[in-house]
């Protein structure tokens, strides 16, 4: 499977949205996906800027914190590697990092960006991922020390860790992040309805009009939106799937996102997607915390999501069978039949 050329969005939105000749949409590609921003009741030359500042950004900070090519990232993990300090001279980047510490121990290791050595194992550092099961000698080397985000040391602005298996890894946190950067662009420049997507991870401003930006859900197995829902201003919305970066071995999928504590992809869960309203670090959270939400097994999904305060939650799993918590399934519309097979919690 070619990735670069097999993108496909997590969340599509509907015609209607597009049709509307009070919204500029501008698209870029970014994050190893396509970024669609939508602004609604501007002048074309002004969204335009407005989009060009936001596409800026999100290239800058995707080369900024890229986890394997040269980056700021990469230098931090050089360091780690060697076993010395390593100076960050950028305040942004530490607190980057402390972020990624906090929300490491407040998932309790479910989202581990230490996890890097793991991801490029497995063939996930590289644009077209690769086709091979790693040898499981090498992964339990791995797990015997086992990397996690609370080893990493920052005292002043200086960095290390005495671990050499951690790798830091910010793919499941930069568009997260980069939704966050967006959002005081746009506050900056006076613009109050607008409408960001990256790959699936989504932050609604405003509104579009009198209505609510209003998305589709895609099914992670069907290429089709099986659900849709309407997303109230400050809203943000995010989804770990099997879907975009993987690769199958003797008819078994492998993805990208893999378990911290055994070493291997999840295969028990297709997609889980998550809304935060608006709080503080909210597009954040956002695209966090629908790690631990896809990750953990089915019985610990529903307390892990009330552990971390989110009340709006829908996961598919496997077996096709769809979780979907009480707040979640009050706002959702049904596309065909899909809700036959939904429990709702």
């Amino acid at each position: 499977m070619n990735y670069l050329n097999n993108v496909v969005l997590i969340f599509l939105l509907f015609l209607m949205g597009c049709s509307d000749n009070q919204i500029t949409q501008n698209k870029d590609y970014i994050f190893g996906t396509i970024v669609d921003i939508k602004i609604y009741g501007e002048t074309k030359q002004n969204a335009d800027h407005v989009s060009n500042l936001i596409f800026n950004d999100f290239h800058h900070l995707h080369t900024y914190l890229h986890p394997w090519k040269t980056s700021a990232i990469s230098n931090i993990n050089e360091s780690i590697k060697q076993n010395r300090w390593h100076d960050i001279d950028d305040p942004e980047l530490i607190q980057i990092i402390q972020d990624n510490v906090q929300l490491y121990k407040s998932t309790k290791g479910w989202f581990n960006p230490a996890i890097g050595k793991l991801v490029q194992l497995w063939g996930f550092h590289s644009d077209v991922p690769g086709q091979k099961i790693p040898n499981g000698a090498d992964i339990l080397d791995l797990i015997k020390n086992p990397p996690k985000m609370n080893q990493v040391i920052i005292e002043n602005s200086m960095l290390r860790s005495e671990n050499p298996n951690i790798q830091i890894d910010l793919g499941g946190y930069a568009k997260g992040y980069a939704l966050k950067r967006a959002k005081k662009i746009l506050e900056a420049n006076q613009i109050s309805n607008a409408l960001i997507n990256i790959g699936g991870n989504i932050l609604a401003m405003g509104k579009k009009g009198k209505q609510f930006w209003k998305v589709g859900i895609q099914h992670p197995r069907e290429n089709i939106a099986f659900a849709s829902i309407e997303l109230k201003p400050g809203w943000s919305i995010g989804t770990s799937g099997d879907y975009q970066r993987y690769f199958i071995s003797n008819n078994k999928r492998y993805s990208h996102l893999i378990n911290p504590f055994t070493g291997y992809p999840v295969d028990h869960t297709q997609s889980a997607t998550i809304i935060i309203p608006p709080k503080e670090n909210s597009e954040v959270l956002s695209d966090v915390l629908s790690k631990p939400i896809y990750l953990s097994p089915k019985e610990d999904k529903v307390k892990l999501a009330n552990q971390l305060q989110i009340n709006y939650f829908l996961i598919i799993l496997e077996n096709g069978e769809i979780m979907i918590s009480q707040e979640m399934n009050k706002h959702i519309e049904w596309l065909g039949d899909k809700e036959k097979n939904v429990k709702i919690y």
